[in-house]
């Protein structure tokens, strides 16, 4: 048990951190209007070439794997294994963020006559959206069944994703989905995973 603590700790840690950080260190390089353009443009090759797309890809395949092994190793050290719908949301939520890795984001406008851009753009969308919808739903699950053994932990994590996610919809409302928003919720699954981590590793 306690090298599972451990590893929550060390991989949480490095989950939380490493996503916020590439992007701050990728933004310091790029000219990326985050009130009018999404994370996603950074790994469009045309617009910022190879090196940085590469770089985006390998930082979102990173991400997925931190993610999903984080998320198993809560469910060894709280035993949640037997609950189907958690499992299903860490797989789902794994593989959009890896998928989305290999399909980048283009200019493109959807048209029958350039089917391949056209399909790739679909994909892209579909699977952002995804991906911003089943971490949030992972999160939840986790904190819901979580509340009846550990209150303090389930009530005030629910309390760290409820306040991130309303802030989230606020922003979208006002601005719609753009590079803020996306940062936004970046950092609040980040917030959380911090909390979860600390906790975890104390009790």
């Amino acid at each position: 048990m306690l090298f599972t603590k451990l590893g929550i700790l060390l991989i949480g840690f490095a989950q939380a951190s490493l996503l916020p950080y590439a992007i701050r260190k990728a933004l310091k390089h790029v000219k990326l209007d985050l009130e009018k353009y999404t994370l996603s443009f950074l790994s469009n090759k045309s617009l910022y070439g190879q090196k940085l797309v590469k770089g985006y890809k390998w930082m979102l395949i990173a991400t997925a794997l931190l993610t999903y092994a984080y998320f198993w190793l809560l469910t060894e050290y709280y035993d949640l294994g037997e609950h189907d719908k958690l499992m299903r949301y860490i797989d789902i939520g794994f593989a959009s963020l890896a998928l989305l890795a290999f399909v980048p984001h283009n200019l493109k406008p959807y048209s029958l006559k350039s089917f391949a851009p056209s399909l790739q753009r679909f994909l892209h969308n579909v699977l952002a959206v995804v991906v911003f919808l089943s971490l949030p739903a992972l999160t939840i699950t986790f904190q819901v069944i979580i509340i009846p053994e550990i209150k303090f932990l389930g009530i005030s994590g629910l309390a760290i994703i409820g306040v991130t996610i309303f802030a989230v919809i606020l922003s979208i409302l006002k601005n719609g989905v753009n590079g803020a928003t996306e940062l936004l919720f970046i950092n609040g699954i980040g917030l959380w995973t911090i909390f979860v981590t600390i906790v975890t590793f104390v009790s």
